[in-house]
């Protein structure tokens, strides 16, 4: 893949992030009884899609001319928090009651854009343990084709709704597991690149990246005091993540 094509695919999803911005927006702004409680409810999903396309734009910037895959695949990761608008699909069924198939296709959605994220942290870490960059390409096939299959398939109950603004999926308790075990490989792999490299940098940005992961998860699993931690926990580890990955690679 050439910088010019990888910076063009970039900076389409980094429109698209803006647009999902303001589709969120103007989706909240539709519900007319919409209380000051759920607003507060929702404030970590709404700075967390504020972040991903603020995040977008600097990280594309920042890196334009950089053309390592690790940075790629985080970019990715970020843009992946975009899909969680969807988790707003609530509002659009209760405003329009024949909008059912439309919950079905986005939690379908949601749940794309947790495995593509999980998948692409997975994919930035195998190569930093060494993974030809040719291989970035079919890899990026697989991180954007595979997560869709698993979707298309995945049963949808839309008589049942549960925590994280979705409804409830089939294969619940396995899907999870399969993103953890992704989540945990991720980290391991840049804990293996600073034992390789003899690099602080890489433990650090794998401490970052498990605080960045933790942090998600509190944001789609809990409610209460707990999502508030996590947009912490996110935001903290995602711009270190950044940082680290600037470091090592904007040499000039």
């Amino acid at each position: 893949m050439t910088l010019r094509l990888r910076n063009t695919f970039l900076i389409s999803l980094a429109a698209v992030a803006v647009i999902g911005l303001l589709f969120s927006a103007r989706l909240i702004m539709l519900h007319e009884g919409l209380s000051l409680d759920y607003i507060i409810d929702q404030l970590p999903l709404i700075i967390m899609n504020i972040f991903t396309s603020v995040a977008c734009i600097i990280i594309f910037f920042s890196f334009r001319n950089t053309s390592s895959s690790e940075i790629f695949f985080f970019y990715i990761y970020i843009f992946s928090f975009m899909f969680d608008i969807f988790r707003y699909s609530d509002l659009l069924t209760e405003i329009f009651p024949v909008f059912t198939t439309y919950a079905m296709a986005a939690t379908r959605l949601v749940y794309y854009g947790r495995f593509v994220g999980a998948l692409a942290l997975f994919s930035a870490g195998l190569f930093t343990t060494g993974l030809e960059y040719g291989r970035m390409r079919i890899t990026l096939i697989l991180t954007v084709i595979l997560p869709a299959a698993l979707v298309l398939v995945l049963p949808v109950d839309v008589t049942s709704h549960v925590a994280g603004g979705t409804w409830e999926i089939g294969k619940f308790h396995e899907i999870t597991i399969s993103l953890s075990i992704l989540h945990i490989i991720a980290v391991l792999n840049f804990l293996i690149a600073a034992m390789k490299n003899e690099s602080g940098d890489y433990s650090i940005i794998a401490i970052s990246l498990f605080a960045a992961i933790c942090g998600r998860e509190m944001i789609f699993y809990f409610n209460g005091i707990f999502p508030i931690i996590g947009m912490v926990l996110m935001l903290a580890g995602t711009i270190s993540f950044g940082l680290r990955l600037h470091r090592l690679y904007l040499w000039d």
